[in-house]
């Protein structure tokens, strides 16, 4: 989309770092995002720590662009972006349990890639056939663009969730490698995160991007082969130590 005739700004809320399943350090991530130049707000959201996240940040008035400290919960119905939260959100409570805990530290709820098969073939036909789940829970927003998943379709579908809802939809990269960031991102009239908040909330955002490159998905598939395969040799160790 064209900056000189969308004057929005632009967030990527959903990357990972290597404090769960990412292939770079914080550090590389926030200078990845500074040689990029087009993002105004960014959250990074690994999987169920804020370790990383906290990191970032505490050191945000470094940097030119806005920082928002979240994570992705692993709930039962699905994966949950917690942003504006700053203390740990318990993994494997239900949606609706999951947001409450959000809520109750004044962040928001997002439900990211509802229709990715890769987190769950059950979740793929309870998001399908049973949407007022997700409408009970009090989610804020629906993430209808996820620029990692390669579930044909996934996107397509999550948007038509969040119109059927009529619910507030983001956009966001999903990246586990620095090529991947701002792959994806959320549209919003403003430019930084108290001015994303409110768009929000009030279902003024639009999400946008592209698909990882080709380098990203062979960069992301083999490093997650060469930690399965390194996890494995680990526990065959702890297996014959204790034979």
């Amino acid at each position: 989309m064209n900056d000189s005739i969308f004057p929005y700004g632009k967030a990527d809320l959903h990357m990972h770092t290597r404090a769960s399943d990412g292939f770079a350090d914080v550090q590389s991530v926030l200078d990845r995002i500074t040689a990029l130049g087009h993002l105004d707000v960014i959250a990074i959201t690994d999987h169920d720590t804020l370790d990383a996240s906290l990191w970032a940040y505490q050191r945000r008035h470094r940097y030119p662009f806005d920082i928002i400290p979240g994570v992705e919960v692993s709930s039962l119905d699905g994966h949950v972006l917690a942003l504006w939260v700053t203390k740990p959100i318990a993994a494997g409570l239900s949606l609706a349990k999951t947001v409450e805990a959000i809520h109750q530290q004044n962040g928001i709820a997002i439900l990211a890639h509802p229709f990715e098969i890769g987190v769950s073939w059950n979740l793929f036909w309870q998001h399908l056939h049973q949407p007022e789940v997700i409408e009970q829970s009090g989610v804020d927003a629906i993430e209808t663009f996820n620029a990692a998943i390669p579930t044909p379709g996934s996107n397509l579908l999550a948007r038509r969730l969040a119109h059927v809802l009529n619910l507030p939809a983001v956009g966001n990269s999903d990246a586990h490698t620095l090529g991947g960031i701002g792959s994806g991102v959320t549209h919003f009239p403003g430019r930084n995160a108290i001015d994303l908040r409110a768009a929000i909330l009030n279902g003024q955002t639009i999400s946008a991007g592209r698909k990882w490159s080709l380098p990203d998905y062979l960069h992301y598939l083999s490093g997650s082969l060469h930690h399965k395969l390194a996890t494995t040799f680990d526990l065959s160790r702890i297996r014959l130590s204790r034979s």
